[in-house]
């Protein structure tokens, strides 16, 4: 079951990289990395470039490559007919589900990692090799910047799955995440049920050792990837050719 599971992630990736939404993407997330790392060199900023980078674009940038990179994930497949090629393989249709997400969740971990190289070594140049925590807290960061933009990935793809339509599922994500974020930004206590609250949920960890804070955040995202998983799969299997 794992090989099964395994060779199908690679193979869907694979149709990922054939296709020219994943590999624009991945472009703009380099470009824009080394974009900050001249804007960085050019007005002479001492902090992390890496970090700063991230977080300006965990604001906006990459919730919405994810949004865009879910919506299209699957709902695509059924539209233009293609996925009747995926269901004649001698898998159940809840694996061919999660090989699609898990290869749609990878790539969302290298659009993550096309910001980290640029500004990394950008950073290397500018302000000389940092130190070992400097570097470790950089690379878990990142690390949890994967787990958060993965979960928006699984969530749009959800949406779209049922809204039955790309389009349709990337403005609705993009409507939830701004009715979340102006609720959050008045009501700032129920931000903590809110998706757009976990951008930095290692950082209470990493900054001031709150393991509770980082923790209950995690448990959450938990929560929401189940549900979106759950949700989505059941999209997938009620769909018919």
């Amino acid at each position: 079951m794992i090989r099964q599971w395994t060779y199908l992630t690679g193979e869907e990736l694979r149709k990922l990289f054939r296709g020219s939404k994943l590999i624009v993407l991945l472009l703009l997330s380099f470009f824009i990395g080394v974009l900050f790392v001249l804007i960085g060199g050019y007005l002479g900023l001492d902090g992390n470039v890496s970090l700063i980078a991230l977080k300006m674009m965990l604001a906006v940038l990459l919730p919405l490559f994810m949004a865009s990179l879910g919506s299209e994930l699957m709902v695509t497949e059924w539209k233009d007919g293609t996925i009747k090629n995926a269901l004649k393989l001698p898998l159940s249709r809840e694996m061919i589900y999660l090989g699609k997400l898990s290869a749609g969740w990878t790539a969302g971990a290298l659009i993550v990692l096309s910001v980290f190289i640029p500004t990394f070594l950008g950073g290397l140049l500018l302000g000389g090799m940092p130190s070992p925590s400097a570097i470790g807290a950089t690379v878990a960061t990142y690390a949890s910047a994967v787990v958060f933009c993965g979960l928006l990935l699984i969530l749009s793809n959800s949406v779209s799955l049922w809204a039955g339509s790309s389009g349709v599922g990337l403005v609705a994500c993009v409507l939830i995440w701004m009715g979340m974020s102006f609720v959050g930004l008045f009501e700032p206590e129920y931000s903590r049920f809110f998706v757009t609250g976990y951008a930095d949920w290692l950082q209470p960890l990493l900054r001031g050792g709150d393991a509770g804070t980082s923790l209950s955040m995690l448990l959450f995202m938990t929560a929401y990837y189940i549900i979106g998983t759950i949700l989505g799969m059941l999209a997938f299997q009620r769909k018919e050719i």
